[in-house]
């Protein structure tokens, strides 16, 4: 087995995708690393075990030979921004708030 360290906002489900290539692995990638859970954000500072065959080799490729990492996890300032600015206050007629 091999190690990995996250990167910025990457949470489980990211890892996952990137290195087996479906989520569905998620899983095998929490049984290897006990220390984890599925609501936890992700330390760039803590390793992951890695190891198991690819679930999609080709999207592990694609991610792969284009370097790609996903991360999808909201940073401290999305998370601010969607907890104190949003509502009714905040939106626009025809733009995110549609009257039909």
């Amino acid at each position: 087995m091999e190690t990995i360290k996250p990167q910025e906002n990457q949470n489980i489900f990211d890892i996952s995708l990137q290195e087996y290539g479906s989520i569905e692995k998620v899983f095998d990638l929490l049984e290897d690393n006990d220390q984890f859970d599925l609501t936890e954000n992700l330390s760039v500072y803590n390793d992951l075990k890695i190891g198991r065959e690819a679930f999609k080799k080709d999207i592990v490729e694609y991610y792969n030979s284009r370097n790609h990492k996903p991360a999808t996890a909201l940073t401290e300032e999305e998370e601010f921004l969607l907890d104190n600015f949003s509502g009714i206050d905040y939106m626009i007629i025809e733009d995110d708030f549609i009257i039909y």
